[in-house]
């Protein structure tokens, strides 16, 4: 059953199988679990799961942090699929779960003889979503990825660098953003399913999510046009002044845009050139463009002097959108954030840490962190004694000696 707590939230009642690993993937099934779906990590012990970290001894696999956040209000089983009898109690859990979610390589799934025409046998309303790198079909569907294969392949990294003739530059965010996608996904095709009453297969591309999702626009462009984009750094293809500006301290920077000419006479105000507000050589964004690098001089010889919060306060009082580069230390202790709730502790283990909070919050059925992410095979009983009535003869056996890490050569 699942917890009384959830009961108020949007997917309660939707029960998800993870058998994701590293961080897309299970990012996709945790959105899910934060708004109340009951999702059962699925773990095979000779390969644990990325986050677990690369070491067995002293259950160091229970105590990282990174798998507790990943992995929140969420349950793990431990199960071989390739072993008869703990398939056979997999089988079992796809005929009363809702979606099975996974991003290993086209085939993995078919060898088990798992494959979405096997699931729907089994449950002709199951929702499949396979999260490959690069689709289940085309010239690359048989290739192995990562983010960074993905940042290139997808051309997000020819629009990273600071400049256009600087490298470019990884931003570490595609199994985030791969992670929405496909929670997006799962709750499309569940909508899809009240209405028709049939499941689904979802196949997709990693790479093409993150394209389309992030540089759609660029794409375009080239395919009406025939534009190719090129790296801007920090800067607008429309507003000037824009960019990030050091200010006092060890690495301490803000970012600051002018939208609008009211913006740009109150930041010349700012700046001590109010002669700048009527000089015809900035009265457009375009011509401000144009001399870009003389006005970020200026703006970088005051900034230098402030404390970014300061120099932000300062901004915002005159119009202009601004904000400082937050270290982690700084999130952590920002007031608007600790104001909105964001940190949570988990509802049945309070002591357990602060945690990341949701990106956004409901009118009806809010998220909710119930628990941290579970210790290996912590549900194991709960599962396959009581949810699907086995005897405990039919628990997996859990050895650290039978144990590997996502680390160990392959």
């Amino acid at each position: 059953m699942i917890e009384t707590e959830m009961s108020a939230r949007p997917l309660s009642g939707i029960r998800v199988l993870d058998l994701g690993h590293e961080w897309s993937c299970p990012h996709t099934a945790r959105f899910l679990a934060d708004f109340g779906a009951e999702v059962i990590k699925i773990e095979y012990l000779q390969r644990l799961d990325f986050m677990r970290g690369g070491k067995i001894e002293n259950r160091a696999y229970d105590q990282k942090v990174s798998f507790w956040q990943v992995h929140r209000n969420k349950k793990s089983l431990t199960l071989d699929l390739r072993n008869p009898a703990e398939k056979e109690i997999f089988e079992e859990l796809v005929a009363i779960a809702d979606i099975v979610v996974e991003n290993s390589r086209p085939g993995v799934l078919d060898r088990l003889s798992l494959g979405y025409e096997k699931l729907q046998q089994i449950n002709p309303q199951i929702i499949l979503v396979s999260m490959s790198a690069f689709g289940r079909t085309g010239p690359e569907a048989s290739y192995r990825g990562y983010g960074g294969t993905i940042e290139a392949i997808s051309g997000i990294q020819s629009l990273t660098g600071y400049g256009p003739d600087d490298p470019p530059r990884r931003i570490k965010e595609m199994d985030v953003t791969n992670g929405i996608m496909g929670a997006c996904a799962a709750i499309t095709a569940l909508i899809h399913r009240q209405s028709t009453q049939q499941g689904d297969w979802i196949d997709l591309s990693e790479t093409e999510s993150a394209s389309h999702g992030l540089i759609g626009e660029h794409l375009m462009a080239y395919a009406a046009n025939g534009e190719s984009g090129y790296p801007l750094g920090n800067r607008h293809p429309e507003f000037a002044p824009q960019g990030c500006y050091p200010c006092q301290g060890d690495d301490r920077w803000l970012v600051l845009t002018v939208q609008t000419e009211a913006e740009w006479q109150a930041l010349c105000k700012l700046l001590g050139h109010a002669d700048w507000a009527s000089d015809q050589r900035y009265q457009s964004a375009e011509s401000r463009r144009r001399r870009h690098d003389e006005i970020d001089a200026e703006i970088i010889a005051w900034t230098q002097r402030q404390q970014a919060a300061t120099a932000c306060d300062a901004l915002q009082a005159a119009g202009i959108a601004a904000g400082p580069v937050m270290t982690m230390s700084d999130l952590c202790q920002d007031e608007h954030l600790h104001q909105r709730d964001y940190y949570q502790a988990p509802a049945q283990a309070p002591d357990q840490g602060q945690y990341l909070g949701f990106p956004f919050r409901l009118s009806k059925g809010a998220g909710q962190m119930l628990s941290r992410g579970p210790d290996l095979g912590a549900h194991n009983q709960e599962i396959i004694c009581e949810l699907l009535g086995h005897a405990e003869t039919d628990l997996p056996e859990i050895k650290a000696e039978a144990l590997g890490t996502s680390l160990d050569p392959l």
